[in-house]
């Protein structure tokens, strides 16, 4: 096996927490909610700067904003995330799939 040795330094520590949870997409804010809620200190961090990984920065079609007539429901964070969005004034699927066909049409 290859080794690196590198020499003895003193580095700062900038930050210290419990559980360092590396990306902010779905999984992320699931898993980085939970740990807070289990009461340790949690750090989130992403490198776009903003919340949501790829449903932010892409335009990817969020994990909670499905709804089919299979889908078992767990209840879970996803759909916690569903009815604050709702309370926010999040538009239904109905509005945003007529908003979508929409501006396609080039109607702005």
């Amino acid at each position: 096996m290859r080794r690196f040795t590198e020499p003895a330094q003193d580095i700062d520590i900038i930050h210290e927490t419990d559980v360092l949870v590396v990306g902010s997409g779905p999984g992320g804010l699931a898993a980085a909610l939970s740990a807070s809620r289990a009461g340790v200190k949690t750090t989130l961090v992403d490198r776009f700067g903003c919340f949501g990984g790829n449903i932010t920065t892409v335009g990817v079609e969020g994990f909670a904003w499905y709804r089919h007539e299979q889908t078992v429901e767990a209840n879970g964070i996803g759909r916690e995330f569903e009815e604050r969005a709702k309370e926010m004034g999040q538009p239904s699927r109905k509005a945003r799939a007529y908003l979508t066909s929409w501006t396609a049409k080039g109607s702005n």
